[in-house]
């Protein structure tokens, strides 16, 4: 309950810390390149956190429907993932943020088991990048219309890394399940 308490407070904190940000973008010095590109980090930033905690805390996958999470188009979504270069995308995850046996393990235990959980990380993770990544596209819109076309730019680049890549990649690996699924059903 503590633990829930606290994710949903960070969250409500990123909520008022983004609108602060963004009703004061026309304050922001447009001259310098790389302060534009830490303002575009932290819109991402703060609008990825707002639904990284709310995951962390409630089962927000569960918001959208089941035939969502369902891979309709397994060739396009192979192509994407080969032409997009997700899978080195997935490897510097590995190499990083992943690199912990124990941390990849609290998705993925290697029994029957924990495919299912794996499934479900999967679909938690995807939504808590899909949605962000809608929003942070709007954004981006907005920021072109005020002009702010460099800040657009940058907010746009760090969005389809940081939230693209991520939903392509969870889909990819609700594919391969579902392929193992099969594999093991023929057994039976």
């Amino acid at each position: 309950m503590i633990k829930k308490t606290l994710l949903s407070l960070a969250a409500v904190f990123l909520i008022w810390q983004s609108y602060n940000l963004l009703i004061n973008l026309d304050k922001i010095d447009t001259n310098s390149w790389g302060f534009l590109f830490f303002i575009a980090f932290i819109i991402n930033l703060y609008i990825t956190g707002i639904f990284a905690f709310s995951g962390f805390a409630f089962p927000t996958q569960k918001i959208l429907p089941k035939s969502y999470y369902k891979i309709n188009t397994p060739k396009r979504l192979k192509k994407s993932y080969k032409v997009l270069k997700v899978n080195l995308f997935r490897k510097m995850l590995l190499a990083t943020f992943w690199k912990s046996k124990k941390q990849r393990s609290k998705y993925f235990n290697g029994t029957k088991n924990g495919i299912a959980n794996l499934e479900e990380q999967s679909m938690k993770s995807e939504f808590g990048h899909l949605i962000p990544f809608v929003i942070i596209c709007f954004i981006c819109i907005y920021l072109f219309v005020i002009k702010a076309i460099i800040l657009g730019i940058f907010t746009l680049l760090i969005n389809l890394i940081a939230n693209l890549y991520p939903i392509i990649l969870q889909r990819h690996h609700r594919m391969r399940i579902e392929i193992i699924r099969m594999r093991q059903s023929t057994k039976k």
